[in-house]
């Protein structure tokens, strides 16, 4: 039996080759348009366009701007009578005192798909933390949110004597929370023939704990459609 060697052209060797390699690259988080979209879940490029739209809109809210005046009126008001009544402010507090702290409540997730609410959290903490006009609270966090349980641990380091006991932090000094954001997803489908479409609604809500009312409100849906190949199963 007799084999003959089989010669390709160094060309069609080098595009065989090719399309047989495994193609990994970096692109933009953020650019939505280059994003692989899942067909029957969440994407990627779904928590990047309702987090910035959603930080966006509240940053752009009249009611939210005319919440953090008024909270920094009363807030300034409440620093004068504390000193007042001889009460020591630190310089800290009042550097910040001017702003609001928010803490990141539950975000319900009322769809069939396992959801990290943390996606959308984390990414609307540093939107609105870096707008200067917001303080955040990880000492208390809404179910499904990150707690740093370090601030509870320093102030059990007053009984290690290896601590230097002026720098141990007290009890009593952790600020409560004025504002909390909680909120909800809904996922709905439709199919007719080969056609399918999914949509998410993003509802957040962001409440001022002093009266139980609430500042701002959010309501958002995202909309995907696509056609099953005729041969698909």
């Amino acid at each position: 039996m007799k084999f003959r060697l089989l010669l390709l052209p160094a060309a069609a060797l080098a595009a065989l080759l090719s399309s047989c390699a495994t193609d990994s690259h970096y692109v933009d988080a953020t650019d939505t348009t280059v994003a692989v979209k899942n067909k029957n879940r969440m994407s990627s490029s779904d928590w990047v366009v309702i987090t910035q739209d959603a930080g966006n809109a509240l940053l752009a809210s009249p009611l939210f701007e005319e919440y953090l005046e008024a909270y920094r009126i009363d807030a300034e008001a409440a620093l004068k009578e504390a000193e007042a009544a001889g009460e020591k402010i630190t310089t800290r507090e009042k550097l910040t005192a001017m702003k609001p702290l928010l803490m990141l409540s539950t975000i319900q997730n009322n769809t069939s798909e396992h959801i990290d609410s943390k996606l959308l959290t984390e990414r609307l903490r540093e939107i609105l933390f870096n707008s200067g006009k917001v303080r955040f609270t990880t000492y208390a966090a809404g179910e499904g949110q990150s707690i740093d349980a370090a601030t509870a641990q320093a102030r059990q380091l007053k009984n290690d004597p290896n601590i230097k006991k002026r720098t141990a932090l007290k009890k009593g000094t952790v600020h409560a929370y004025d504002l909390s954001l909680a909120g909800v997803i809904i996922k709905q489908t439709a199919q007719d023939g080969r056609n399918n479409e999914m949509s998410y609604t993003f509802n957040l809500t962001l409440t001022d704990n002093s009266t139980g009312e609430g500042v701002w409100t959010y309501s958002k849906e995202i909309k995907r459609q696509h056609k099953q190949g005729a041969l698909s199963w």
